[in-house]
């Protein structure tokens, strides 16, 4: 069987029927490559897996008040944790030595460079696998021990293969979201490296996406809170590390993507969004068909945040071009949304147009009849209504009703008013956080 079939199957079953599947289902969804891959090691002729030595590998750098809490909570997960710290100045390598699991401290001083530091990791793991945390992660209750069963069963099921194991990470207090994609545990004697100053992934050597499985494994992340983002200084860090990478990489299309999200903020004026616009999508004629993942990773995004900048100057043609591009990947829900935006302001635009040449028309009352005047009066209203210019309604309104019209009009100032007097009445709530 291939390696998606036993997956599949173990989810089809009501019941586990195999001491595997329980920790198969953990497993909950594989890349394309790796779904065809077959499962050498699998059905096994054993009932009982030998597990995997494990080393959690923990970047740190002053981080005294939560490491404790994110070595303690893998206990049951690893068999050592290996440390790299880049020069801490506080409690931290002391938290770290006193904690209940195994421990090595490399030091390692700060170089710029989070995946220099967790390369460092290959040097000194030299068997099992490598899962990769964050100091200011932890492995949530409800997943305790299911990293080690997860990495075992793969063990069993694919032991040749290499693969990045990618668990959930979930921001605390829901400050950010779930994040499904980001490639945590890996082979000791993988061929995969880690790539980037920031926003840092494994890649081939060929600079490729590996193959991928995400699994049921919880980690709850602290780093986003707002009073840590400020004490830590993470924003300037987050600068200050994008910065070197565009300068590493001028014609790496991705880092000219993160810059311009990072200046996507509400006051953005138009002439400054038409400027990252076109930064932005000159840097795309850099990442030709065929380019490696490694530069390509954020070209589908970088369509959708040209629709957001060309929004803010208007760019209807421009939107219109990576809208389309948008389509053509699946992506119908933002490409919908850009074009209705474009169509909806292009048609609020002409209505607001035809209710200044109705407006125009209703105050020369000429040789018309009071009945067409009304009429013509009740026309502008209904336009100022559709277009948001509700005093002026109210005004057209009294002018038509003057002249024995203006039913359909008052109708819909009424529904109106009905309207908003639910929403008045309607208790607010903060909405959904959703996952990016």
């Amino acid at each position: 069987m291939r390696f998606g079939e036993v997956v599949v199957a173990a989810h089809g079953r009501d019941t586990a029927t195999t001491p595997w599947d329980e920790d198969l289902r953990l497993v909950y969804d594989v890349s394309p490559h790796l779904a065809d891959v077959p499962a050498a090691g699998f059905p096994p002729s054993s009932s009982t897996m030998p597990s995997p030595r494990i080393t959690a590998v923990i970047l740190t750098c002053d981080e005294e008040k939560r490491v404790g809490q994110c070595i303690n909570a893998l206990a049951a997960d690893v068999d050592e944790v290996l440390v790299i710290d880049s020069g801490s100045r506080d409690s931290t390598l002391q938290v770290v030595r006193q904690s209940g699991v195994p421990t090595r401290v490399i030091e390692s001083p700060w170089q710029k460079d989070f995946a220099r530091q967790r390369n460092l990791a290959f040097d000194h793991v030299t068997d099992g696998w490598i899962v990769m945390v964050d100091a200011d992660e932890e492995l949530a209750p409800v997943s305790v021990g299911a990293l080690r069963r997860c990495l075992t069963v793969l063990d069993l099921v694919l032991p040749d293969i290499d693969l990045a194991v990618c668990p959930e990470i979930a921001d605390v207090d829901d400050q950010g979201g779930i994040y499904t994609d980001l490639p945590r545990a890996l082979r000791s004697k993988t061929s995969l490296r880690y790539k980037g100053r920031i926003h840092e992934r494994p890649y081939d050597q060929e600079g490729n996406c590996p193959l991928t499985a995400r699994v049921s494994v919880r980690f709850t992340h602290h780093g986003y809170r707002p009073e840590v983002i400020e004490a830590k200084k993470k924003l300037q860090r987050h600068n200050d590390l994008l910065e070197l990478c565009r300068n590493d990489e001028p014609h790496n299309s991705k880092w000219t993507y993160y810059h311009a999200r990072e200046q996507l903020v509400e006051a953005l004026t138009p002439t400054r969004a038409r400027e990252l616009f076109d930064l932005l999508s000159e840097s795309l004629t850099h990442c030709p068909p065929g380019a490696s993942d490694y530069v390509a990773e954020r070209l589908e995004d970088s369509w959708a945040l040209l629709c957001e900048l060309a929004l803010r100057f208007g760019g209807a043609n421009e939107i219109s071009h990576f809208a389309g591009l948008l389509r053509s990947v699946d992506r119908h829900v933002e490409a919908t949304y850009f074009e209705t935006v474009v169509a909806a302001s292009q048609t609020l635009s002409r209505l607001s147009q035809l209710a200044d040449s109705a407006a125009a028309a209703s105050a020369r009352d000429g040789r018309s009849t009071p009945r067409d005047a009304g009429r013509l009066h009740e026309l502008y209203g209904l336009l100022a209504l559709a277009s948001g210019r509700y005093d002026e309604a109210r005004t057209a309104l009294d002018q038509a009703m003057a002249r024995g019209s203006g039913a359909q009009l008052s109708t819909e100032i009424v529904n109106l008013r009905t309207m908003l007097s639910h929403l008045d009445n309607t208790p607010t709530q903060a909405p959904a956080k959703q996952t990016p």
